[in-house]
């Protein structure tokens, strides 16, 4: 495999990570009551949203026809980017599978009512990537933990991933 080869997959891993694999795009799902009380309140809603959006992704992987999809979690550049690596890995024949873990939630910042940012600790060691003959793929030079930073922000009544970026190289 050429260095640009291994490059791009793990590039797009990290991207198919960091977000869900369903090319459709579609509302945000709802969640629970906007107005918080409180920054714990608001950091909470945030943290629920994300899982939410991760227990998605996980059952997405196992079920194509799970609902919801991960995409109903996203807005925003966090959409147009799971959109992109969905296109990328569709042409390049590959599926990622297995579970992706939160090793741990930090809260980081709330910018009014309408947008709340968190760190992310994303535990991937049990995913993998497989191209359509079934072989493991997976760079085996990947790091399995990723630090990221998240914004949930309102649309409308709902609370969605607007922004999911790695934060730091190193792992958390």
């Amino acid at each position: 495999m050429t260095r640009w080869t291994g490059t791009l997959l793990l590039a797009l891993a990290t991207g198919a990570l960091l977000t869900g694999c369903t090319p459709d795009a579609s509302e945000p799902t709802p969640t629970p009551t906007l107005s918080f009380s409180s920054d714990e309140d608001a950091f909470a809603a945030a943290e629920a949203t994300y899982r939410a959006y991760v227990d998605a992704l996980n059952e997405a992987r196992a079920d194509d026809a799970a609902s919801p999809a991960p995409i109903d979690f996203l807005s925003g550049e966090a959409l147009e980017t799971e959109l992109e690596t969905a296109r990328q890995l569709d042409a390049l024949g590959l599926t990622v599978r297995g579970d992706t873990r939160i090793a741990a939630v930090t809260p980081v910042e709330r910018t009014g009512n309408d947008t709340v940012t968190i760190e992310v600790c994303l535990d991937s060691a049990d995913t993998m990537i497989y191209d359509t003959n079934g072989d493991d793929v997976t760079p085996p030079t990947r790091e399995t933990r990723l630090r990221l930073t998240v914004d949930v922000t309102r649309i409308g009544d709902t609370l969605a991933i607007a922004r999911s970026d790695r934060t730091s190289e190193e792992p958390c």
